[in-house]
């Protein structure tokens, strides 16, 4: 058996990385399906159901604090603490593929033969910068049991995708190596009738010279949607000082959010926040580049 979280993790990581794709290509076809009437049997239509429930409607003025740290919560990748401790999050995004997976198989006959996946999006891996995709979609076949093989091999993508997530989001074993922890989330925001997956990053400073109390937290975030183009942006807070750099890979949205920077600025310090740095760029963060020795082979 694994000694630790990461060595079972590891374990699973090269067929994860091949099997994974987003939530975004299930979710579109599960809501084709819940909406043509007897297509799904009960126990796979109330998995489904459960699946679906991790949408959020976007209200008009944007998520609120509450919601996010709710969405958030059961997004899969905290599951297992929560059995350890006795208290699994309700709703838990992980739980309802995993019920969704063995409610198709027993309505299937058996784990059925894998499905050619359609189109990729990136693995979630620790240290790349956060991207935003238009979730890709593709007509179901008709008969219902062939849409239910490709309902679980979705299930079982968006399934890898949480475990490569969760990978991301534990430490570094090895003290040469050790970086700030951060945690990596995708939620699915409904944006009117799209569905629009954003993805998340948190990490606390990795600073070791300053001391806990002085030390702060990053936030990242990157999304693609139809009206305006991929955008993200990057929080940095220490104390009530906070830096702000949005970003647009569209030049007419870079200009809206640069005309918006002043508004931006005066909702900050009406949360008593002390807006820093607050700026547009016009382009995505880039790969980091690796820093020396890091690919060196320790054994030849």
């Amino acid at each position: 058996m694994p000694a630790t979280p990461q060595a079972a993790l590891a374990q699973m990581l090269p067929e994860a990385l091949a099997k994974q794709n987003s939530l975004g290509p299930l979710l579109s076809s599960l809501a084709t399906m819940v909406a043509k009437q007897g297509a799904l049997p009960e126990p796979v239509l109330r998995a489904a159901m459960e699946v679906l429930a991790q949408r959020i409607a976007m209200p008009a003025n944007g998520p609120t604090a509450d919601m996010l740290k709710a969405a958030i919560a059961k997004s899969g990748i905290y599951l297992e603490a929560g059995l350890s401790t006795a208290t699994p999050p309700s709703g838990d995004l992980k739980a309802g593929l995993t019920a969704l997976k063995g409610a198709l198989a027993t309505w299937l006959g058996g784990t059925p033969a894998p499905v050619a996946p359609g189109k990729q999006t990136p693995p979630p891996l620790k240290g790349m910068p956060l991207r935003g995709e238009i979730v890709e979609t593709a007509p179901l076949p008709v008969s219902p049991r062939e849409a239910g093989r490709v309902l679980h091999g979705q299930a079982d993508s968006a399934l890898s995708r949480v475990k490569l997530m969760q990978l991301a989001s534990l430490p570094d074993v090895a003290p040469q190596r050790a970086a700030a922890a951060e945690q990596r989330i995708e939620l699915p925001f409904l944006i009117g009738n799209e569905l629009v997956m954003a993805q998340f990053q948190v990490s606390r400073d990795g600073g070791r010279q300053k001391s806990e109390a002085k030390r702060g937290w990053s936030m990242r975030f990157a999304m693609s949607f139809s009206g305006t183009g991929e955008v993200g942006a990057e929080v940095g807070i220490l104390g009530k000082s906070v830096n702000v750099a949005l970003w647009a890979v569209e030049p007419e949205t870079a200009e809206r959010l640069n005309a918006a920077l002043p508004e931006l600025g005066k909702a900050l310090a009406a949360l008593g926040l002390d807006p820093g740095g607050v700026r547009v760029r016009s382009a995505p963060p880039e790969m980091p580049k690796p820093g020396s020795g890091h690919l060196l082979d320790s054994l030849t």
